[in-house]
């Protein structure tokens, strides 16, 4: 292949540079309060998207794969159901935080018998892979507390569903050889001698090269950014989140 000039690599489209929207899905829920209508279709996205974590959990606390399954269907069918997001905190206004919450009083519930809910009461209410739920459930998690078990899984399934939305921006725009590049380089410090052989493959020199992976870099970041602010409530929580997450 040709040799890259820095200006030869496309630049990100604008329209996928948009990091920060000024309504986010929870806080769409929050805002709603018990107004289903507004609500539902916020909450039931975001238990389609954010529902490993919680599978690992069940996992995390001795049930076997189904009756994770089990628990994790009945669990989010009872909070589309009963509008259990209406008692959401506020103050607190993460998803993360409130599904923990909300898990803790539903498996409780389930285990004093008060709740016989089998994969949404029979109706599929969540397409689960098994598979990706339990790459979640064995990702290591030794030497840390129950939450922060949870937090680490809730942020490597944020961090993955951005590399998903940044896969397809690059599938996009033609550049999927390129995304599968870079991709490795994402959490690896400049100047390692395979940057340079990574570069060789694509016929691109050294530093072009390392341009491409820090335009990903950023383009990760605002992927990121952009998974962050739909489970928060207030976009002023982002940062904060971020900092949190990326520490556990």
């Amino acid at each position: 292949m040709n040799s890259h000039n820095p200006r030869d690599i496309p630049a990100a489209n604008p329209e996928h540079s948009r990091a920060h929207f000024p309504t986010t899905h929870w806080g769409v829920v929050i805002a709603a309060g018990t107004d289903a209508s507004n609500a539902l279709p916020a909450l039931d996205d975001l238990c389609r998207a954010y529902w490993p974590p919680i599978y690992a959990e069940c996992r995390r606390r001795g049930q076997s794969p189904s009756d994770a399954q089990d628990s994790t269907q009945g669990f989010f069918a009872h909070l589309l159901r009963r509008e259990s997001f209406s008692a959401a905190d506020r103050a607190r206004g993460r998803f993360r935080t409130f599904l923990l919450v909300a898990l803790d009083h539903f498996l409780t519930d389930q285990w004093r018998g008060k709740n016989a809910e089998k994969r949404g009461g029979g109706a599929l209410v969540l397409s689960l892979d098994a598979e990706e739920g339990e790459a979640c459930f064995q990702q290591p998690a030794r030497g840390a507390s129950a939450a922060e078990i949870f937090d680490r899984r809730w942020a490597l399934t944020l961090m993955n569903r951005a590399l998903d939305a940044l896969r397809a921006e690059y599938a996009a725009d033609g550049r999927s050889e390129m995304f599968d590049a870079v991709q490795p380089f994402l959490a690896v410090r400049d100047g390692d001698e395979s940057q340079t052989s990574a570069a060789a493959k694509l016929g691109m020199a050294a530093e072009t090269f390392t341009v491409a992976v820090h335009r990903f870099r950023k383009r990760f970041r605002a992927c990121l950014r952009t998974q962050v602010e739909s489970t928060v409530a207030d976009p002023s929580e982002v940062a904060d989140e971020m900092r949190h997450l990326f520490g556990v």
